[in-house]
């Protein structure tokens, strides 16, 4: 017998409610001070579609996508996915591998940068004169700085890489048919030859859909102490962000194009990230036109201002991606190339 005059709410209902009230607030209450600069290397770890459509976070994409929202509410295909970047130029390079079955998605990330020259031990400090064991009457020999007539000697020049290493392990979990949350944990390493940074943090989010062409999508980034551990003694925290996401598929009936537009809102919790970014909120926006389901050209601008595009080609068995985007770093570095390809697990009933 029910005595309250409160509406009654199923238990499980009640408890899941809770639960998701302590997600959206929790980040507010525990990161005031954070900066996150240790996620930096990772944007290009998310899925091409992702990043040629505006660095889409809040929504999930045909690849699960470092950092952004697996939640699913129908059943996806079971994929294997790899991606590769040349950044900057081919300065910059990652690797990604994703797969997917049932509820659960992996993600492996791995970026550096290989052969960098380590000239320290390799200055000839002979002085101006450029002749060793001399008195340089301007005192350049031997002060630990390439003079004029100075030089290196190539053969005591070595090499060192820099590389990130990123693991995400996501499940999905649907509520009903028309919601999903999802909850993803991650382990983080750096390797900057100097120092060496390990680190371990979630994210989570929910996936609505009211109705059968629309999306609604939350996701939360580093939400439950997402913290890198230094060598040195110094311990990073990342700062939480939120990301809000909507989409519409756009059919027509006779024409064989798919139109389907994205926005997505980012909000920076209160702390020093949103004061080093200037602004503790920004937002991204996407375009996807879908020919007959097998090409897909993605054109995105993403919260920094910059333009991004992309292009999928979908089979059967595969899906090709490529993606590339147009930030003022390009002019100077060299332009950024992103390359991947989709294998369709389940089309080929291995198990």
């Amino acid at each position: 017998m029910i005595t309250s005059l409160e509406p009654w709410v199923p238990q499980g209902r009640m408890l899941f409610m809770k639960y998701l009230s302590f997600i959206l607030f929790l980040p507010a209450l525990l990161w005031a001070e954070s900066v996150s600069y240790g996620e930096d290397p990772f944007v290009l770890g998310m899925s091409i579609d992702a990043y040629a459509l505006g660095n889409i976070k809040a929504l999930p994409m045909s690849n699960p996508s470092l950092g952004a929202n697996v939640a699913y509410i129908t059943g996806q295909d079971q994929k294997l996915g790899f991606q590769h970047t040349e950044g900057y130029g081919g300065v910059y390079q990652t690797d990604v591998l994703s797969g997917n079955q049932d509820n659960w998605s992996l993600v492996l990330f791995r970026g550096g940068v290989s052969g960098i020259a380590d000239t320290r031990k390799a200055l000839l400090d002979y002085g101006t004169d450029g002749v060793a064991d001399t008195d340089d009457a301007d005192g350049s020999e031997n002060n630990g700085e390439l003079d004029p007539g100075e030089r290196l000697n190539i053969n005591s020049i070595s090499y060192f890489s820099t590389q990130q290493f990123l693991a995400e392990l996501g499940y999905s979990h649907l509520v009903n048919s028309k919601l999903a949350v999802h909850g993803t944990a991650r382990l983080l390493y750096h390797d900057l030859y100097a120092e060496s940074g390990f680190g371990v943090g979630f994210h989570g989010g929910l996936l609505y859909q009211p109705f059968e062409k629309m999306r609604l999508g939350l996701e939360i980034t580093d939400m439950l102490s997402t913290t890198l551990f230094w060598s040195s003694g110094l311990t990073e925290v990342f700062a939480p962000q939120v990301f809000l996401g909507a989409d519409y598929y756009l059919k027509f009936k006779k024409i064989p194009f798919v139109i389907h537009p994205i926005v997505q809102a980012e909000i920076s919790l209160t702390g020093k990230q949103a004061e080093l970014n200037k602004e503790t909120w920004g937002y991204a926006t996407g375009l996807e036109i879908g020919f007959q389901d097998q090409l897909f050209i993605q054109l995105g601008r993403n919260a920094l201002d910059q333009f991004q595009v992309g292009a999928r080609i979908r089979t059967r068995y595969i899906d090709l991606h490529y993606g590339t985007g147009f930030p003022e770093l390009t002019t100077v570095a060299g332009q950024t190339h992103r390359v991947g390809v989709g294998l369709k697990i389940g089309e080929f009933d291995l198990f």
